[in-house]
């Protein structure tokens, strides 16, 4: 049976952003999908200064951090703390009286006169349920569409609503073992999401979408730079060009009229990608998290002479031994790594379109946005910045969400996410060559994907072997997901 509903096992517990006990109520209110992050949290806590002002006089005591976050304490002992993410601005309310008291009902009915979009979390049962705004009132699910990323790096999932919010996203690495790691993205996810999501269809994107695909009983197929200019501008509308940089290549897109009009890829050389600044970091000994600000400390960048990997190393080790400071030798490869990016996608810096976007896992690291904005500067000689948008480390995700919420009209195939968990792989060749009247020199490899004993999807077979009764068990991928 499908669960394309609840979430299964989830406690909610295991979140910081979802209740955990009867008597915590939690608000949260996505950002409006403003180009630069400090407009987004500016505006998220101007939508609440009603609220605030509420708030002031309610409270026995409060203090607010420079709209950082913002705490207030009640007579009752209720507590009442404001604070913001990445992407949202969330209100978290604690009692031991019954909600409908004062100041709670005034947040809530503060709340329902936004015109934007807002949710109300409760904990009923042990479990963390959520509730969207809709025309001034809590509706009862939060309806959405699952998108999928399955890359040579990372998996990446996306649960978007249909109000377009980015309601949750997970990062997983790929390993080398697609199918668990993909079980594994979902459990992280589920643990996010509140149990009373209703999932109505899915996509899929990357080198592995054929496989995931298949595992999810996806409705919908994008090519991963469809997908990632997609998410691109329904995050930063109005973007005229789009820098992506992951783990293992590098993009650029240019858009016309808001349509992906041309991209290129660079597959061949790792330099301008972020494996690269992972094989510096391991030779430095620096996490790469810190890679972005202990670059910008540089006080004379290192000029590397190459902008080949395998120089570049060398190099390294040279000026290590001379004595040169990790900081300017951070600071010359995010240099390094951006005319690396310029130069091998042959991209004009004079003739670009602005605004310009910039995404993907190393649009994490501050000195490469630096160094990237400067070579813009150098060769226009005028300053361009560049725009991350929200969730930038999993845009392939969120555009297949988009596309499937654009594209399927009724309720899809999803399996469900108890369903995936349950479903095992298995590689084999095929040994029904003979039967078929196969005349190829090599036995097919095949992957027949089980729930229990039931074969419920044969990847990579033939059409000889998909038209005979075992192979028509479930139906072809290719009819699934468009051709």
């Amino acid at each position: 049976m499908k669960n394309n509903s609840a979430i299964s096992g989830n406690k909610g517990a295991s979140f910081a952003h979802l209740p955990s006990k009867p008597g915590q109520i939690f608000y949260r209110i996505p950002y409006l999908f403003l180009q630069k992050a400090k407009d987004r949290v500016q505006d998220a806590w101007e939508s609440v200064a009603p609220i605030m002002e509420t708030l002031k006089k309610e409270a026995k005591t409060h203090t607010i951090d420079k709209e950082e976050t913002a705490s207030f304490t009640c007579d009752d002992g209720s507590h009442i703390e404001i604070s913001t993410t990445i992407s949202d601005l969330w209100i978290k309310a604690e009692t031991t009286t019954p909600p409908a008291t004062s100041p709670f009902q005034k947040i809530d009915t503060l709340i329902k006169e936004l015109k934007k979009p807002a949710y109300k979390y409760i904990c009923e049962k042990s479990r963390a349920l959520a509730f969207p705004l809709v025309a001034g009132t809590w509706g009862d699910t939060v309806k959405g569409f699952i998108g999928l990323d399955a890359g040579s790096i990372s998996i990446n999932i996306a649960f978007v609503d249909t109000s377009g919010v980015v309601f949750e996203t997970d990062y997983t690495l790929t390993e080398g073992d697609i199918i668990n790691n993909i079980k594994k993205a979902f459990n992280r996810l589920s643990q996010k999401l509140p149990a009373n999501i209703d999932i109505l269809g899915s996509g899929v994107t990357g080198s592995g979408h054929e496989i995931s695909a298949a595992l999810l009983g996806a409705d919908v197929y994008e090519t991963e730079l469809d997908a990632h200019a997609e998410a691109t501008l329904h995050l930063l509308p109005g973007t005229q060009v789009i820098f992506d940089i992951g783990g293992q290549d590098s993009k650029v897109m240019y858009i016309e009229d808001g349509e992906l009009e041309e991209a290129g890829m660079n597959k061949k050389c790792g330099a301008g990608t972020g494996s690269f600044l992972d094989a510096q970091a391991d030779r430095l000994g620096i996490p790469i998290e810190k890679f972005g600000e202990t670059g910008l400390k540089a006080k004379k960048p290192y000029s590397f002479s190459s902008m080949c990997t395998v120089f570049v190393g060398r190099d390294l080790i040279a000026e290590q031994a001379k004595g040169n400071t990790k900081e300017n030798i951070i600071a010359g490869l995010h240099r390094s790594l951006a005319m690396n990016f310029y130069s091998t996608l042959g991209i004009n810096k004079k003739h670009l379109k602005t605004p310009i976007a910039f995404q993907g896992g190393v649009a994490s690291n501050s000195g490469v946005i630096k160094s990237m904005e400067d070579l813009l500067f150098e060769a226009r000689g005028e300053r361009v910045e560049l725009f991350i948008p929200m969730h930038h480390k999993v845009m392939g995700s969120i555009g297949m969400a988009l596309f499937a919420r654009d594209e399927v009209e009724e309720r899809g195939n999803f399996r469900g996410i108890e369903t995936i968990q349950n479903i095992t792989s298995h590689f084999t060749e095929c040994t029904r060559a003979s039967e078929l009247g196969c005349t190829k020199g090599m036995l097919c490899d095949l992957v027949h994907l089980s729930e229990g004993d039931t074969v419920v999807q044969t990847l990579y077979a033939c059409e000889a072997y998909e038209n005979t009764p075992e192979g028509s068990m479930s139906e072809p991928l290719s009819t699934k997901i468009g051709g």
